[in-house]
């Protein structure tokens, strides 16, 4: 590179330049254009950019937020999601306890009234005193389904089942004479359909007294997961079976069982299988897939896009069909073991790994995404089954986790539960935002200040906000300011947190953890409206350069029109080139391109005059 040695003199892609007046540097990337993520009508910041969240309805799964489509998404949380511009914690469930021993294996409703099989123990739930009556009748065995057909009330035990009338228990063996093996019951047709273990479908017409053998699968016992009802491709709602090799559909007329999804094996396939609203809906695992007849088939699982937290991923063992929502019983409590056999290790042997160990839940989808309506107090605690009733005229979701039975109120017609008086709120819940890197990874952004606004707030109803920076999964930083110097956002309206004492915060990524808690009255809750981050986007620092150049005459031996044709050649090449000139004692130098030239004529002569270049170093 040319060494330039003279005060008024540049040396531009290897020619020198006589110059008038000094070389100015300048910022050539001063200030990035804003841009807002979310809602935008929470926003009037003129040059700063924003990221709004006020509507969290597309539910869980996203840990990375695409921006353009990922607004209304979160990564997880327990808080309710279904209502825009407002997140507010859970439906309250409540703990029934356990009377006995068992485990809780069957929950139904009968005669308006709730029945729980602890075992082979039979309860019923009585609403005035909160607690379950003693044994009303002990069965032929743990049950593995019940149905209520035409007024009776019907346990399917294996080798047999148990039937109720209101006032007598009797059994199959005699009511018909012989055992009735039964696995699952179906009504269809005014007709009681039950399965075996083998793959026997039977039907009774006359309230379980004689059987009619139909459909035999030819699976391997033990390899049928449900029986439900769906529409054929004929459109006509028929009996399908839940195997884990796939769904199959009932020609009763044949008896005979045919294939409409067939899939690999899975020890959970099928187990959640149910009709809702316009399609049946079938998991394996904790994938769930929707099937529209004839050929529609999508995946909408709550592992979809990035799925649960780890800790979260079990297996669904029970999808339940209600008003606004598809229901999803996970189990968590069951290692299944995947081996990975590694030919000739003799010394490390087999490899084996655990999957459904964690935290058992309970799902909702309301087609807009998923969320989280109960989570098991600990890991490995077992989810058993669940169902959705009237019984005491409370619309209610029954379920059973970590041996014990639980109830959450359910809603018919949607509506805010804080437009609701005695709607009975969880006591805590978290909510983790997706990492938020303005749709740019690797350039890094200022944190300037969070704008939080919640309203029904007190010093028991309250709210604690935590950032976290750069994909750091473990670490977390309470916000907090003068007005709520432990954190606690306990006041109504509009807090503003700082960043590093106003400094602000550099991040490539960040994401917020809130924690909503209330106090001893369950009809409260906090309600968090909204929060805006007002951010700064960092641009790569760019030098600039503007300069006028002398070529109205020779210099350094070169004729003026020699000059200027070099500085055309070194404009038309759009390259970079060096750029030095005299800065103090020593020489500056940098690579720029030309990204401007201004001249005027002396004289009248095209070929010579003074230009002012403006140089742009990237």
């Amino acid at each position: 590179m040319a060494t330039v040695h003279r005060n008024n003199e540049v040396s531009l892609f290897g020619t020198f330049y006589p110059t008038i007046g000094p070389v100015y540097p300048m910022i050539a990337s001063q200030f990035a254009p804003k841009q807002v993520i979310g809602d935008y009508t929470k926003e009037s910041e003129q040059f700063t950019s924003s990221w709004v969240v006020s509507d969290q309805r597309g539910g869980i799964g996203i840990k990375d937020m695409d921006e353009e489509k990922d607004s209304n998404r979160c990564f997880f949380s327990t808080c309710e999601l279904g209502y825009i511009g407002h997140l507010v914690l859970p439906a309250l469930a409540t703990d029934c306890g356990n009377p006995t021993a068992s485990s809780p294996a069957v929950i139904i409703e009968y005669s308006n009234e709730e029945y729980v099989a602890f075992g082979t123990d039979v309860r019923k739930w009585v609403e005035v005193t909160a607690s379950f009556e003693s044994n009303l009748a002990t069965l032929t065995a743990t049950p593995t389904d019940a149905i209520v057909h035409k007024g009776k009330l019907y346990f399917a035990c294996g080798t047999d089942f148990d039937r109720f009338d209101g006032t007598t228990w009797t059994t199959g063996t005699a009511l018909a004479g012989s055992a009735q093996a039964a696995r699952y019951f179906v009504e269809w047709d005014s007709k009681l359909f039950k399965i075996d273990n083998d793959g026997q479908l039977s039907y009774s017409i006359d309230e379980g007294v004689t059987w009619n053998n139909n459909a035999l699968s030819v699976l391997p016992s033990g390899n049928f997961t449900s029986l439900f009802l769906s529409l054929n491709i004929a459109g006509e709602m028929v009996i399908h079976l839940g195997t884990k090799e796939g769904v199959f559909g009932l020609d009763f007329d044949n008896a005979k069982w045919v294939s409409v999804l067939p899939r690999p094996y899975h020890e959970y396939g099928s187990r959640g299988a149910t009709w809702w609203r316009d399609a049946a809906y079938i998991s394996a695992g904790i994938s769930i897939e929707r099937y529209a007849v004839p050929t529609e088939i999508s995946l909408m699982g709550p592992d979809r896009d990035y799925g649960l937290p780890s800790d979260y991923r079990g297996s669904v063992i029970k999808l339940l069909a209600g008003y606004n929502a598809l229901f999803a019983i996970i189990d968590a409590s069951e290692p299944v073991e995947r081996d990975l056999y590694l030919a000739g290790d003799d010394e490390y042997g087999n490899i084996v790994f655990y999957d459904n160990e964690g935290y058992s839940a309970i799902l909702r989808w309301d087609t807009h995404g998923w969320g989280v309506m109960y989570l098991s107090g600990a890991a490995a605690t077992p989810a058993k089954w669940a169902s959705i009733s009237s019984a005491d005229d409370n619309y209610r979701l029954w379920f059973s986790v970590d041996d014990k039975v639980f109830y959450i109120p359910l809603q018919v017609t949607i509506q805010n539960p804080l437009e609701v008086a005695d709607y009975p709120f969880a006591s805590s819940a978290e909510h983790i935002t997706p990492w938020f890197d303005a749709n740019n990874s690797v350039a890094s952004k200022l944190a300037s200040k969070l704008t939080y606004y919640a309203t029904d707030l007190s010093s028991t109803e309250y709210i604690k906000v935590y950032y976290a920076l750069d994909y750091d999964d473990s670490t977390w930083t309470l916000l907090t300011n003068s007005d709520f110097p432990d954190g606690q956002v306990d006041a109504d309206g509009e807090a503003e947190f700082t960043f590093a004492s106003q400094a602000g915060v550099s991040f490539k990524a960040i994401r917020f953890k809130e924690e909503l808690y209330r106090g001893s009255t369950i009809t409260l809750s906090p309600d968090r409206r909204w929060f805006r981050l007002t951010y700064i986007k960092l641009l790569d620092l760019k030098w600039g350069f503007t300069v006028r150049l002398d070529v109205s005459r020779n210099y350094r031996f070169k004729r003026a029109s020699s000059l200027l044709n070099s500085l055309k050649t070194a404009l038309e090449s759009q390259t970079l080139g060096a750029f030095s000139f005299k800065n103090g004692r020593g020489n500056e130098t940098h690579m720029v391109r030309i990204a401007n030239m201004k001249g005027a004529e002396v004289g009248g002569e095209k070929s010579r005059g003074v230009y002012e270049v403006t140089l742009i170093a990237p």
